[in-house]
């Protein structure tokens, strides 16, 4: 049986907004034995929250102040978000943490901030859940390092070679994010690489 491992997991919002603390903090979990930083990604929360981070540029700075920790977004809305302009971010941090990417990913929601609807982004979540589907068969051909083919519902990419490729062998690794009791989420996490569950009250089996 693997031993178990721990993480800090950081909202980036108004104290933690800062990515300069964020990376502090990195750099002291891992001098105190923590095995992974990973931060939320929002660009709206409900009051009173009002300063909230860039993930991408938050794990950057603690990259650059670390060297064992995993860190990773946990989770981001990929249905908010381009997939090539992902594929660039991760296979850049990848190189960049030789190798320390995780990826956690979710369909998203507006119930905490309005954060689809306020920016006039996509609220079904059917829809979302699509676009997700699809972004990460974008983002897998996209880390092979060969000329990506996609046309899909939502996206196209024509003949695009992705490079550099990430450091870790098979690509980033990908956790489907979900909250207890959803199947859909989980059957997802069946074809990646772990499931996170979200919005969890306290230690229990995931049902």
């Amino acid at each position: 049986m693997k031993p178990l491992k721990y993480a800090v997991w950081v909202p980036l919002f108004d104290d933690l907004a800062d990515p300069r603390f964020i990376a502090q903090l990195a750099a002291s979990a891992e001098t105190a034995g923590w095995d992974a930083l990973f931060v939320w990604d929002h660009v709206r929360w409900r009051q009173p929250v009002r300063a909230i981070a860039d993930p991408w540029i938050t794990l950057t700075a603690a990259a650059m102040v670390t060297e064992k920790l995993r860190l990773g977004p946990m989770v981001t809305p990929l249905a908010r978000r381009r997939p090539a302009i992902v594929a660039r971010q991760t296979a850049s941090l990848d190189v960049l943490s030789n190798g320390r990417l995780t990826l956690g990913v979710g369909i998203g929601g507006d119930r905490f901030g309005e954060e689809f609807s306020r920016f006039g982004d996509e609220v079904d979540d059917r829809l979302r859940a699509e676009m997700t589907d699809e972004s990460l068969a974008v983002l897998r051909s996209a880390w092979s390092g060969q000329p990506v083919r996609h046309r899909g519902a939502h996206y196209t990419v024509d003949e695009v070679e992705f490079l550099p490729r990430p450091v870790q062998d098979g690509g980033i690794p990908i956790w489907i994010a979900g909250f207890p009791g959803n199947l859909r989420p989980r059957r997802r996490a069946a074809r990646y690489d772990g499931f996170f569950p979200v919005n969890l009250t306290h230690p229990r089996p995931v049902g």
